[in-house]
């Protein structure tokens, strides 16, 4: 009997809000947007998007009320599309993919943005593939673009950890190889310490592997604590696929299609389950009037 395989959970934190989006991936080409209330733990389940959504790319504006996403889309038509192109960054509130502004990209290097502040916007597009679609015009909205977007994920996946509060203690090394792959030379590890001063976050990026559970990027979480360093693992909580502190202090992380908060004593961590995040299906979920508006 084939495993099942549970849903891939990434996370995002608002900066000055109690809101956090949650990017909940499977079955494998299917993305759905959740908003989450930190404070209560409500969840709002949003749209899904049949397609890729580049996590690592995306942003969250500080009041947690607009959401900047880099997404592709690869059929024979939206291939041939010279309007929208098969890859494009938009703006929407979330829970709702539904674009506000459009960008079309043309290709899937670099992309996506990220806030300044509630109104501000770095678009990692190039001045040349900068230019709004049109029919999805950015208003109150100031864009700027990146004349030195490179590169996929990382950069820009690390310029938004560093301005979240995380510090990189070893940067990752990793190499190509056409018949071996992705070889890593030295891991990543990031450490961000709680808003209450203890205890700290770590995160290893133990190497890239595109044939791995939770995509190419390979995670393993610890907690360091005055006494005890504490692998953020265990009987319930396995396959870590996201962790942060959010607005409140608290540890929450996603593990094999669960979200957990985290109870962080001296020598043990306690794991409380938020919700099953697998029972979700794709479905088709249509925009509220206030997400079609600015």
């Amino acid at each position: 009997m084939d495993e099942i395989v549970p849903a891939r959970v990434f996370g995002i934190m608002a900066r000055g809000e109690s809101r956090a989006v949650l990017l909940r991936r499977g079955p494998t080409e299917w993305v759905q947007l959740i908003l989450w209330n930190t404070a209560n733990d409500r969840l709002e389940y949003g749209q899904w998007f049949h397609g890729r959504i580049y996590e690592r790319r995306c942003d969250l504006s500080p009041d947690g009320r607009l959401f900047v996403y880099f997404a592709s889309k690869f059929t024979g038509k939206t291939i041939q599309d010279r309007e929208y192109t098969y890859a494009w960054t938009a703006v929407s509130h979330p829970p709702y993919f539904t674009a506000l502004a459009l960008w079309p990209k043309g290709d899937c290097w670099h992309g996506g943005g990220l806030f300044n502040n509630n109104r501000t916007l770095t678009l990692n597009h190039r001045p040349e593939q900068a230019e709004p679609h049109p029919k999805h015009l950015p208003q109150r909205l100031k864009v700027t673009p990146n004349p030195h977007a490179h590169g996929e994920d990382i950069p820009i996946y690390y310029d938004r950890l560093v301005r979240d509060g995380w510090t990189c203690r070893q940067q990752l090394e990793t190499t190509y190889r056409w018949r071996d792959g992705w070889t890593t030379i030295q891991p990543g590890v990031w450490e961000k310490t709680s808003r209450r001063g203890s205890p700290t976050l770590i995160m290893k990026e133990a190497g890239i592997n595109f044939q791995t559970y939770g995509g190419p990027w390979i995670l393993e979480f610890t907690v360091r604590t005055d006494s005890a360093t504490l692998p953020l693992a265990g009987e319930n909580v396995e396959r870590i696929t996201w962790a942060d502190w959010d607005q409140q202090g608290r540890l929450v992380c996603a593990a094999d299609g669960r979200l957990y908060s985290v109870k962080v004593g001296e020598t043990s961590l306690t794991p409380y389950l938020i919700d099953d995040l697998n029972l979700q299906t794709p479905q088709q979920v249509a925009p509220s009037p206030e997400a079609q508006q600015w």
